[in-house]
Order: structure tokens, then sequence, then C-alpha cells
């Protein structure tokens, strides 16, 4: 009798992790929706999680995420993009190379990178209506934060920093002398 209920117990402790594990798609994208009363921290975990599990569904997981609200904000978007790239690392390199030629420019691509799925989720980035209005600030924010390329000393690759910070205007020897304000009272 012990050993049947202690069998019992280990098949459903089992059986509850596979269903756990498929469903954990359909349970984040429930966490996703407005009204679900659910933190965005504990959202960003669960997409992680999800990303972790099935990294070959990562763009479809942030695809459905997306899709449970109407709009989404810059900073919203941005912390679900970067809980999926820090889950499957190897979509970064694909995302950051392909975000300077894509720049919502649909034409503007190399036909071999539609294969990559970093490519994918940046063209879900930019054509979900979601996501489309903060797609610029959010592929500026993960190209600036990425891990690959060579670093600049500050913890942003030097890939990031050619593609997106502009250089600093040229200056004339004019301007870049100092001028001291005059006194304004006696006192100075």
């Amino acid at each position: 009798m012990k050993k049947t209920l202690i069998a019992m117990i280990l098949v459903g402790v089992f059986a509850g992790n596979l269903c756990v594990a498929a469903s954990a798609p359909e349970q984040v994208a429930k966490m996703a929706q407005k009204g679900s009363g659910t933190s965005f921290d504990a959202l960003c975990v669960a997409v992680y999680e999800a990303v972790k599990a099935e990294p070959n569904n990562a763009v479809e997981i942030f695809k459905t995420v997306m899709m449970q609200r109407e709009s989404w904000t810059a900073t919203e978007t941005y912390s679900v993009l970067r809980s999926v790239l820090l889950a499957a690392p190897s979509l970064e390199d694909g995302f950051v190379a392909n975000a300077q030629a894509y720049n919502n420019n649909p034409g503007s691509y190399v036909p071999v990178a539609v294969e990559s799925a970093g490519y994918q989720l940046l063209a879900t980035l930019y054509t979900m209506p979601q996501t489309q209005p903060v797609a610029g600030t959010v592929a500026q924010g993960v190209a600036a934060t990425t891990i690959t390329g060579t670093s600049a000393g500050n913890g942003v690759s030097s890939d990031s920093l050619e593609s997106f910070v502009p250089n600093a205007p040229a200056t004339t020897p004019e301007e870049d002398v100092l001028v001291t304000p005059p006194a304004t009272s006696a006192l100075n």
C-alpha cells in the first residue's frame, strides 16, 4: 500500500511538471493580459522561463505575449524583449546585426538574414501594431545594451556605438576657449 501511494505521488509530480511545461506559453499569454493582475516583473520572469524551456519558439512566444494588449510602452516592450534575448542569447547577434539595416524599412534586408531567428524577432517587433510605435526606440535600446562585438570600455559594444551614436560635430579653436563671465557684483 505504501509503495503504491509513493508511486502514485511520483507519477503525479512528474505528470504535473510535464503539463506545466507544455502549457507555459499559454500561461505566459494569460499573464500578459491587461487585467490579469500579474506584476510586470513576474511576467518578464515567466517570459524568460518559457523561452528558456523552448528556445526554438522564442519569436512565437514574444509575438504571443505582445498580442495580449492593444499597446505597450517602450519600457515594457524592451523588458519583454530583453527577457527573450537573455533566455536565448543566440538571437541577440542576429537582432543587433539587422537592426541598423531594417530600421522599419522592409526592403532593407539581406535575403539570407530573413532565415535567422534574430531577424524574425526584429521584424516582429517592427511589424506588430502593438509594438510598432516604439520599435525604433526599443531596437536602439537593445543595440546599446548588447553584449556582442568588442567592448568600448563602458559595457556598450563598439558595433552598437558606431551604429547608433552620431559623431560629435567638429569645433574650431575659438569654440574651445571658455569665456569667463564678467563680475556681477563688487564682492566677486
